[in-house]
């Protein structure tokens, strides 16, 4: 099981993010571990990203006032919509500039989702499906 803080490269990026976004990046990243604990975390983009069988699932990078959260299924993003009304929804990304404006709930479902969508669209690779 991956250990975030023992991590060198999540604990340098997230120290680099500004101050306001360090306990949110660190939150998310955590979060994304803990719904897809067999992906690897990756950091060959520069972000913090989690790959399951070298292919992306999602990642996180920290911006001056926000964090865009990618995903790599975006037919899932924008049916969550409605129920996150205080993150913006970008042509690739999710962005939240605090994570206690949104519903964490929610949050976790949509990862939850995506990741689920991922092992669907991947199911012909037997060594993705456990």
């Amino acid at each position: 099981m991956l250990t975030l803080a023992s991590n060198d490269f999540v604990s340098h990026y997230v120290l680099q993010a500004p101050l306001a976004m360090r306990e949110d990046l660190l939150e998310i990243i955590q979060m994304m571990a803990l719904i897809a604990p067999e992906a690897e975390l990756v950091s060959d983009l520069g972000i913090p990203y989690f790959q399951h069988n070298t292919r992306w699932l999602y990642g996180v990078a920290a911006r001056e006032d926000h964090l865009c959260v990618y995903f790599s299924d975006l037919s899932v993003l924008h049916s969550f919509a409605n129920r996150l009304p205080h993150a913006q929804f970008g042509d690739d990304c999710l962005i939240i500039h605090r994570l206690d404006d949104i519903n964490l709930n929610v949050f976790l479902e949509l990862l939850g989702q995506i990741k689920v969508h991922f092992l669907l669209n991947h199911r012909e690779s037997p060594e993705l499906v456990q």
